[in-house]
């Protein structure tokens, strides 16, 4: 596989608009984002990676981060490599004993585990060419002014907030604080 056609690209954005949520995917210094559309489920999925609030039980892509790192092996990259009836052809690339193994893969599930681990994500510059919207276009849908999605964010927020001072979890449950406070702008003491 030539890596040559493929642009580095990282997470930009997330944001709404008619087709639903969004997760921009950007190249640094592209005037194009790659808009992949996921549902709420994985969007909030996606934005608690971003945040790097843990969960009180394992994610589903935290099994294959488990999987990996008991075969010593290691996360190399995630790619959007084609489109295929207008869904992106998506998967993840390990490396184990020096040999690349290569696993298909969702679009939500790459971009959660690239949240998670910071790993690079690989745009095929066709793909962007062809899907990519101008980045002043995005500006209009930004997620963080939305009220849907930052609001079902937050609620969820809340409510593990709740779950981990119940459970006496109180260091769970000073990270979430800070978080919400974080995200609606407050002091940290008004969320207890």
């Amino acid at each position: 596989m030539k890596t040559a056609r493929f642009a580095q690209a990282h997470i930009w954005t997330l944001g709404q608009s008619d087709s639903g949520n969004a997760v921009f995917v950007r190249p640094p210094d592209s005037e194009l984002a790659l808009p992949v559309y996921v549902g709420e489920n994985d969007i909030q999925l996606i934005l608690v990676e971003l945040t790097h609030i843990l969960a009180p039980r394992p994610m589903v892509h935290e099994l294959l981060l488990s999987v990996i790192d008991s075969l010593h092996g290691r996360l190399e990259r995630v790619e959007i490599y084609g489109i295929r009836y207008g869904s992106y052809l998506c998967r993840v690339i390990l490396v184990q004993d020096d040999r690349e193994i290569v696993l298909e893969s969702r679009p939500s599930d790459i971009l959660c585990i690239a949240a998670r681990m910071s790993c690079p994500i690989m745009i095929d510059e066709s793909v962007l060419a062809k899907n990519g919207v101008p980045v002043e276009s995005v500006e209009q849908t930004k997620l963080k002014g939305s009220s849907d999605g930052a609001d079902g964010f937050t609620a969820w927020l809340h409510r593990e907030l709740s779950t981990a001072v119940e459970r006496e979890d109180y260091e769970r449950a000073a990270v979430l604080r800070d978080q919400i406070a974080g995200i609606e702008g407050l002091p940290p003491e008004h969320h207890i």
